[in-house]
């Protein structure tokens, strides 16, 4: 799973908005996809997912939705719920989706 800037509506978008805000946006988007593929892959419901890391269902569909992104608390706790690595990838070279 790639995202780059590099397909007709981004480059417009970037135009538009800017290149940081579609970046961004992106980041959201890689985040939110990871975190539904954890999920999914442990079987588990938003609802399952919220009460593992005491957040309501709506903050998960809001993470997963790209909405929101989460702060660091929140993030230590979906990785430990969701047994998923924090791996920092800034330029996202590897085609593995990791938290």
């Amino acid at each position: 799973m790639t995202f780059t800037i590099n397909n007709d509506f981004n480059k417009q978008l970037a135009e538009i908005v800017g290149k940081g805000r579609v970046k961004d946006l992106e980041h959201r988007g890689f985040l939110a996809a990871q975190i539904v593929s954890y999920r999914h892959n442990k079987n588990m419901t938003q609802q399952d997912l919220a009460n593992a890391i005491n957040v309501t269902k709506s903050t998960i569909g809001r993470l997963e939705a790209g909405l929101t992104t989460p702060n660091y608390k929140t993030l230590l706790a979906l990785s430990d719920a969701l047994q998923a690595p924090i791996i920092i990838d800034a330029n996202r070279e590897s085609e593995k989706a990791n938290i």
